[in-house]
Order: structure tokens, then C-alpha cells, then sequence
């Protein structure tokens, strides 16, 4: 198909088709007879992608990495989400800062213009770092649910055969799709289109002098996963920390919140208050070795 057929079909002015093809974005093949372009039906497609990606307000940079395969499309997708939520909270400040100049000012003589300048650059910044922490926290714990996880299996694993049964009855109850690529006492199998390695490790559960073990299977992810790629490092770090520790926090505060009335409790003697806060520092440490312990 020719230009105008190509315009016609993908909704793309045929000035924008050239200006794709200056930028790199799409090549499309040549007429050996008269020099002309002829695009086929994968330039067709390459022209409603970068349209639909257009239409989201993506950058053409994002674009070509997009085609260029160095980048996923789910990437370039969150990478422009976060952006466009970036634009969308500084258009409402703008907006709640139209409003209230609307209803506070009857004359531009009147206005305080250096207070509303200081007022509008310190808006964008207040929510800078710790915009999205919600959204970035969902992401790092969908990566670390992916990274790794464990299950129980209903039977012993002694053997690579017991292992790869406990693997497909996992998959099975669990409603999962595995197809196992190694079998052993470290077997692979690949879920989703990821590869994972699973370990087979005891627990033992009950007191002291009446307990048994309890098989564990561990399975990790063989590569990084890249859901949270698009969340700052440091902020990335801090919430995989958080994660970790939140279970040990929330015990920590459920201890601390029936017993803060007698700790800070008046008249008592110096022997007592050391007690006090001598249990409060074993309670911390053993939170903290279990955070560390999870982490």
C-alpha cells in the first residue's frame, strides 16, 4: 500500500508517517521500480502502535525504545502513568489555586503577587518525595510476591520424583500453569513465562521435646523481576524494608499500646521504671531480629 492507503488505514496525516520515518520510527520498504514506499502490514500496525502510544501523551524517545525492543511496553506504560499522574496532581494545584484566587481577589491591583509566586513553587514540591508512596508499595510487593514464595506440600519430598509431584499438585490447587524444565532436588520450572528454582528445606514445628519437621518448599525467581523498576532506588530499598518489617512493627505496637499506661505511669521507683524499659528494649531487639530475620 502506498502513503494515502497507509493515512487512511492507521489514522496517521501523511506528513506524521514522514516525520516517523526522519525520526527512525518506521522503515518501510521501497518500490524497486519507481523508488516509492510501500508499506506493509506490519509498518500498518508499527503506525496504529505509535498512534494509540501518541494518544497517551508518550514521548517519541519512550517510543522507540518501545520498538526498539530495549524497553517493554509495560515499562513505557508505567514510566508515562507515573507522569501523567505527576501532570494530573500539578493541573488539580493549579486548579484549587484558581479557585481560591477567584473567590479572594476582586482586582489584579489587589493581589499579593510575590506570596501567591512562593506559594505556587513550594506546591509542586511538597509532595515530591513522598508522592505515590501507595502505588510504589503495591509495585515493590507484587515484585517481592513474584521474586520469591513458598507453600507446604501435602506430602513428603525425599526424592526428585516426590518433588516434581509436590510442584504439580501445588500448581494444580493453586490454580497456577507450570511446566517443569529440570527435575531434582533443585528443579526448574517455568511460570507465567519466568523461570524459578524451587529448594526443599525443614521447619520444625511443636515445643522443644515434642516436635516434628515440616517440609518447606522454597521457589525463587531465576531473574529480576521488573515490576518495580519504575520506583526510585532509594525509595525502591525503603519499601522492600518496610515490607519486611511491618509484620514485627505491628507486634511491636500491639504490645507497647496496652502496656504504654503503666510504663509512663508516675510515682514509680527507679528499680521499676529500668524493668520497664528493660522489657520494652527486649521486645525491640526481638522485633528487630525478626525484621532482620524476614528481610
Amino acid at each position: 500500500m502506498n502513503i494515502k492507503q497507509a493515512s487512511q488505514l492507521s489514522g496517521v496525516s501523511a506528513q506524521n508517517i514522514r516525520y516517523y520515518e526522519r525520526e527512525g520510527l518506521l522503515c518501510p520498504q521501497r518500490d524497486p521500480n519507481n523508488d516509492y514506499r510501500r508499506y506493509s502490514d506490519q509498518d500498518l500496525y508499527t503506525l496504529k502502535l505509535i498512534r494509540m502510544l501518541r494518544m497517551l501523551d508518550m514521548p517519541l524517545e519512550d517510543i522507540r525504545a518501545v520498538l526498539n525492543g530495549t524497553v517493554s511496553l509495560p515499562q513505557a506504560l508505567q514510566s508515562q502513568e507515573r507522569r501523567l499522574q505527576a501532570q494530573s496532581e500539578k493541573l488539580q494545584a493549579a486548579i484549587h489555586f484558581c479557585r481560591e484566587l477567584k473567590t479572594g481577589v476582586r482586582d489584579a491591583g489587589q493581589l499579593d503577587v510575590d506570596a501567591c509566586l512562593t506559594r505556587m513553587e513550594r506546591a509542586p514540591q511538597a509532595g515530591g518525595f513522598f508522592a505515590g508512596w501507595v502505588q510504589d508499595y503495591k509495585q515493590v510487593a507484587a515484585a517481592q510476591h513474584e521474586e520469591e514464595f513458598t507453600f507446604v506440600p501435602d506430602g513428603p519430598v525425599t526424592n526428585p520424583r516426590e518433588f516434581t509431584n509436590a510442584l504439580l499438585a501445588w500448581s494444580q490447587a493453586d490454580g497456577r500453569n507450570i511446566v517443569i524444565t529440570r527435575e531434582g532436588m533443585y528443579p526448574h520450572f517455568t511460570m507465567n513465562g519466568t523461570e524459578y528454582e524451587a529448594q526443599r528445606f525443614y521447619r520444625r514445628i511443636g515445643f522443644r521435646y515434642i516436635s516434628a519437621p515440616l517440609a518447606i518448599v522454597r521457589c525463587r525467581r531465576c531473574t529480576d523481576s521488573n515490576k518495580d523498576q519504575t520506583v526510585p532506588p532509594i525509595r525502591r530499598r525503603l519499601l522492600r524494608i518496610l515490607r519486611c518489617s511491618l509484620p514485627a512493627l505491628l507486634f511491636f505496637a500491639m504490645i507497647m499500646v496496652p502496656c504504654s499506661g503503666w510504663l509512663f505511669a508516675h510515682g514509680q521507683s527507679i528499680q521499676e521504671i529500668l524493668v520497664g524499659w528493660f522489657a520494652v528494649l527486649a521486645i525491640a531487639i526481638m522485633c528487630g531480629l525478626s525484621a532482620w530475620f524476614n528481610y
